[in-house]
């Protein structure tokens, strides 16, 4: 039994905890800025695993609720948290507390978002990489196993008693790309279809639709060519178009040279040329973007390696921008059959009729140090479109 003085003490305890909780309420309404205009639209995304205490301060930030100790008081009330679903919402400033809760409870309008890029220029490697580094579910394997899936589905449908369900089942790709299930040895069927952009998906998107939103974009992009560059043009020469696409991206950042430079090796192919471009000995080598060549890189033993091949390498090299597709589907009419970097260190190209030319090109080039301030030896030549 509390003495008389335990209970004076236990009274005077409620009455504190009372008044504390009054003056937190009232705290937090006045902190509230009255200036916020009722009735203004305010979208907002619940994202997933998010508690309704954070939902609340949120809330009160946006001028949607006065308080956001209120409103996480009506919100347990009406038992929010059990119910709170991740997802976009549409409210408005100046609700009372009952109908924000309201609209929370009956669900989203649709799923959180993920916003995500894919840049211009990379490799399947690369992609997969950036996939994995904006979606915290998965991983480069997850998105690696679709690839695989999608082979050995195409390996299987060329079983006489298969009944083509794996590969209804599996990512889908443009007819006019080559059956990954059929590509030669050392070579990446997948290359060069993802297109590169920024894109919206929901959340809760599983890697092959992610994957398969990149090559939808594909297809939707070669659609948007103007007719008469591609109308004409069998699988076979879309393909050609898609590799050719690659080269461009890889060998220029600069889009006013991009057709000039598809022109370039328009011609090396049609004279027979080899096309000697740095960027697929580095693609060869397992390189990224910038990396450089040397002389001995020249030399490795690779179908992609356009020193030792003749023609175009047997896939693209990487994925492809709109400027660096449109330039391989209508390249410059030009009489250049070389190009190296401009002294100038800007990015551009200097290009060349004739290997005279080329060669004194490349000198000043050379001179320049390499735009880097280091000075050029023998060893060493620049990746973009330096031939010798």
């Amino acid at each position: 039994m509390l003495s008389h003085g335990s209970r004076w003490f236990l009274a005077f305890g409620v009455l504190g905890l009372a008044g504390l909780a009054l003056g937190m309420w009232y705290l937090d309404a006045a902190l509230f800025d009255d200036g916020v205009e009722p009735g203004q639209p305010v979208e907002y995304t619940v994202e997933r695993g998010a508690a309704v205490g954070t939902v609340a301060d949120d809330l009160a930030d946006l001028g949607v609720v006065s308080s956001g100790f209120r409103f996480r008081t009506a919100a347990e009330e009406a038992e929010l948290p059990e119910q709170l679903q991740p997802g976009v919402f549409q409210l408005e400033t100046g609700m009372s507390n009952e109908e924000a809760v309201e609209v929370l409870a009956a669900g989203p309008e649709s799923p959180p978002i993920v916003r995500f890029t894919v840049e211009e220029g990379l490799d399947v490697d690369r992609v997969l990489d950036r996939l994995a580094e904006q979606f915290d579910a998965y991983e480069v394997a997850d998105f690696q196993q679709v690839l695989d899936e999608r082979t050995d589905a195409g390996r299987q449908a060329a079983d006489e008693e298969d009944d083509g369900t794996a590969l209804q089942a599996a990512l889908t790709l443009p007819d006019w790309v080559p059956e990954p299930a059929d590509s030669p040895p050392d070579t990446e069927p997948y290359e060069g279809v993802f297109w590169p952009d920024t894109y919206e998906i929901s959340d809760e998107a599983e890697p092959q639709e992610v994957l398969q939103r990149l090559v939808d974009q594909l297809e939707d992009e070669f659609e948007a060519l103007p007719e008469q560059l591609i109308g004409d043009l069998d699988a076979e020469g879309r393909y050609r178009l898609l590799v050719l696409g690659s080269l461009v991206e890889r060998e220029t950042r600069v889009d006013a040279e991009r057709d000039t430079v598809a022109g370039v090796i328009t011609n090396r192919l049609e004279e027979g040329m080899q096309l000697q471009i740095d960027a697929t000995v580095v693609y060869a080598l397992g390189g990224g973007p910038t990396e450089q060549v040397t002389f001995d890189d020249l030399e490795v033993e690779n179908p992609y390696n356009t020193y030792r091949i003749e023609g175009l390498p047997p896939t693209p090299i990487s994925n492809m921008g709109t400027a660096a597709l449109e330039a391989a589907a209508d390249p410059a009419d030009v009489d250049y059959r070389f190009y190296v970097l401009d002294p100038a260190c800007d990015g551009s190209h200097r290009f060349a009729v004739s290997d005279d030319e080329h060669q004194a090109n490349v000198e000043q080039f050379r001179q320049a140090d390499r735009c880097i301030g280091e000075e050029l030896d023998g060893d060493e030549i620049d990746q973009i479109g330096d031939d010798e």
